[in-house]
């Protein structure tokens, strides 16, 4: 796999909340949005999923917001610890993480992992087979969390496998 990924681009801004209905209604009611998708049990896809090495049987919640070419994210976690759960636990409800989006996952990890920074939640997801995502501890870095997804990357296979047919 080659080494090269492009710059990765923000996609995504996640809030973690106690109460996802009363946070979609403040939404509402001060900034007169609306969830584009509600989703009741996030990741829905089975199999592992992984927090801290271990794994882990965690859900959320979640509302999807699109604002301006940015999706942004409220997120309710339940079940079992997760980075979610213990930002909550350590912080209270706040800003949780923002979304980077590569054209290269592995090697975007890598270079991560090359400056000190683990990938440290990842799981299913029930969108594409080669879609990866993880949170990664960016916390002392960058004052934030940060996700790493590729929906680039897997556009990109898809647009081959369209082409192959």
């Amino acid at each position: 796999m080659s080494e090269v990924y492009s710059k990765p681009k923000l996609v995504q801004v996640g809030l973690v909340v106690r109460d996802l209905d009363k946070t979609m209604e403040q939404f509402r009611i001060l900034l007169g949005a609306e969830p584009s998708r509600v989703i009741e049990k996030s990741p829905s896809a089975p199999g592992p999923k992984y927090y801290l090495g271990e794994e882990r049987d965690f859900y959320q919640r979640a509302a999807l917001y699109q604002m301006n070419g940015i999706e942004f994210e409220i997120l309710q976690p339940y079940n079992d610890r997760s980075a979610l759960t213990d930002f909550l636990d350590e912080h209270g409800e706040g800003l949780h993480h923002v979304a980077f989006d590569t054209d290269n996952f592995d090697a975007f990890e890598k270079h991560l992992n090359e400056n000190g920074v683990q990938m440290i939640q990842t799981g299913p997801n029930s969108r594409h087979p080669a879609l990866k995502w993880g949170f990664f501890n960016t916390n002392d870095k960058l004052g934030t969390m940060i996700e790493v997804t590729n929906f680039e990357e897997v556009a990109k296979l898809e647009a081959q496998e369209t082409k192959d047919k």
